[in-house]
């Protein structure tokens, strides 16, 4: 017979129980013999010793989107606005050469169409931190931004506006914003939907 606490940390990570109630019922299920004060009790235990930890569900509940919009888990999204702004800001009011400031714009377009429009795409795709490495997230978004890159200037080419500096900023742009929603959009609802029970 396996230990209590084998057990209990056997259904955190495999049931992933919403809240103490569910997980000390689908413990008693599995560990047949043992009483629901035995469980509490080493539940309370694993939490003492940072084997699990136990999130108060009020938290969770208060926090609502516009929580959610201003927590510190969500400076991905800011940043990813922030940068796109600054690019619009330095390409449209910052002459291309001439001055020390055009080495900025040259800095902020670079990063926005190299990195940007892939890495939103890649936060939508792969929403949870644990999904990919640093590494791996950083290469995905790099090759991603190549590719909607191309995508964006091959459908500009085809249509009247044409492919032109504002035509590509604009649709850049947009791409790059609708993307990092979407992929907060995907991220507040995984967060929503996660256990309150982790194992550490």
């Amino acid at each position: 017979m396996k230990p209590l606490a084998d057990i209990i940390l056997e259904v955190v990570e495999t049931k992933q129980p919403k809240n103490v109630k569910d997980l000390i019922a689908l413990a008693q299920k599995q560990a047949g013999n043992a009483t629901i004060s035995e469980i509490t009790a080493e539940i309370k235990n694993l939490q003492q010793k940072h084997l699990i930890t136990l999130e108060a569900p009020a938290a969770r509940a208060t926090q609502g989107l516009a929580g959610s919009i201003l927590s510190r888990n969500n400076t991905w999204f800011w940043a990813t606005l922030t940068l796109a702004f600054l690019t619009f800001v330095s390409v449209l009011l910052v002459p291309a050469e001439g001055t020390p400031l055009s080495y900025v714009r040259y800095l902020f377009g670079f990063i926005f169409v190299i990195f940007l429009p892939g890495y939103c795409l890649t936060e939508t795709l792969f929403p949870k931190k644990d999904a990919l490495d640093i590494i791996e997230r950083i290469t995905l978004s790099v090759g991603l931004s190549f590719a909607l890159t191309a995508l964006v200037g091959l459908f500009l080419s085809f249509t009247p506006i044409g492919l032109t500096l504002p035509t590509a900023l604009s649709a850049l742009g947009l791409l790059v914003v609708v993307l990092a929603l979407v992929a907060f959009g995907r991220k507040y609802m995984l967060n929503k939907q996660q256990s309150i029970i982790a194992v550490k």
